[in-house]
C-alpha cells in the first residue's frame, strides 16, 4: 500500500514545532505505526523508537511534535491504534493510512540538549532550599510519600545534610541514589537502579522521573561526573525492557544523553539565577507535569544538588 498517495491536503496538520531527533529517527525508520493513545496527545512507534505528538503548548520532550492544542484533538478523533504510518521525505510529511497526516515543513525545529554552564553557587544553593519548602507547604504530589509527615521528613532530608534516616526505607534508598549521584564507590549502580526502576505507578513511574531530574541537573551543572549516566544507559540498555514502561524508558535512555522536555530544561535554567518572573513560571509549568511526574522530577533535580554540594 502506497501510503502517500491517499494523502488528502484538507485531513493535513502543521506541527509548529518539534525536537531535532525527530529527523533522526525518520530518516532511519520511514515506517511505524500509532502506538499508544490518550485524552490529549498520543505517540507514534518507528522501530524501537517513540515519537510523541502532543500540544506544543506543554512543552515538548527529546522525542516530541507539537501541534496547537485543537488540532491534537482532531488528529486523536481520525486515527486508532496499530494504524500504520509512513514518513514522507520530500513533503516533510507523516502520513497515517487513513488519509490524516502531519506536515513539519513550516516547524521549528528544537534542540533538547543540556549542557554543563551552571555555575551560581550561591543561587543555586539559595534556590534549593526554595523549591524543597514550596514542595513541602504548596500543594504538590509526589509519589514518594504517602502522608503528609512523609513529605515533611522527605523536605528534611533534602535540606539537613545531618539527617538520620532511622528505619525509613524509601529515605534510605534515596541516600543509595543520592551517593551513587556523588560517584560514591560503596554503592552498586545495579542494585540502587534494580529499587528505583520502574519503581511507581503510571506511564513515567516515581523512580524514573526522580532519576530524569537527576540526570538533568547533573548535565546543567558545570564539570559534574557523567559516571552516574554512563551507568544507568548501561543498565538500561541491559535490563530496561524488563524494568519499566516503554514511554519512560524511552525518556531515561534521552537523559543518559543530557537530551530532556523543555520544561524541564528551562527548570534547570533558572536554578543558578537571581527568582523572578521566568523562575516562578518555570516552577509552575513542572508542577503541571502529570500527577506525581513534576513534583517526582523536581525531588530529582534537588537529589543531584545535594549530591554535588553536601560533600564540597
Amino acid at each position: 500500500m502506497n501510503l502517500v498517495q491517499r494523502k488528502y491536503k484538507e485531513n493535513c496538520w502543521p506541527a509548529r514545532a518539534f525536537s531535532d531527533e525527530i529527523y533522526k529517527i525518520l530518516k532511519s525508520n520511514p515506517n511505524g505505526y500509532v502506538h499508544s493513545i490518550f485524552n490529549n496527545s498520543f505517540n507514534l512507534a518507528f522501530d524501537n523508537y517513540l515519537v510523541h505528538v502532543g500540544p506544543v503548548e506543554n512543552g515538548l520532550s527529546p522525542f516530541s511534535i507539537g501541534l496547537v492544542r485543537h488540532d491534537v484533538q482532531q488528529l486523536i478523533m481520525k486515527i486508532s491504534n496499530k494504524q500504520e504510518v509512513a514518513w514522507d521525505l520530500p513533503s516533510k510529511t507523516i502520513v497515517f493510512s487513513e488519509g490524516a497526516s502531519i506536515s513539519l515543513e513550516q516547524a521549528e525545529v528544537t534542540n533538547h540538549t543540556l549542557h554543563g554552564y551552571l555555575n551560581h553557587r550561591h543561587h543555586l544553593k539559595e534556590n534549593f532550599q526554595f523549591v524543597a519548602n514550596s514542595l513541602l507547604h504548596a500543594d504538590w504530589q509526589t509519589g514518594l510519600a504517602e502522608t503528609n509527615d512523609d513529605k515533611r521528613m522527605l523536605i528534611k532530608f533534602l535540606l539537613d545534610p545531618m539527617f538520620g534516616l532511622k528505619d525509613n526505607l524509601i529515605l534510605k534508598e534515596l541516600d543509595n541514589l543520592k551517593k551513587l549521584a556523588h560517584g560514591d564507590e560503596t554503592v552498586v549502580a545495579e542494585t540502587v537502579f534494580n529499587y528505583w526502576i520502574g519503581r511507581g505507578l503510571g506511564l513515567t513511574p516515581t523512580g524514573d522521573d526522580v532519576i530524569t531530574g537527576i540526570c538533568a541537573i547533573l548535565s546543567a551543572i558545570k564539570k559534574t561526573n557523567k559516571a552516574f549516566q554512563q551507568q544507568l544507559k548501561t543498565y538500561l540498555v541491559e535490563k530496561g525492557r524488563k524494568r519499566t514502561t516503554h514511554i519512560a524508558l524511552e525518556y531515561l535512555l534521552y537523559a543518559t544523553e543530557s537530551k530532556f522536555h523543555s520544561h524541564l530544561i528551562q527548570m534547570c535554567d533558572v536554578m543558578d539565577k537571581p527568582r523572578g518572573p521566568e523562575f516562578m513560571a518555570a516552577l509552575e509549568d513542572m508542577r503541571k507535569i502529570g500527577h506525581t511526574s513534576g513534583a517526582d522530577t523536581i525531588i530529582g533535580i534537588l537529589v543531584g544538588i545535594k549530591a554535588t554540594f553536601d560533600n564540597s
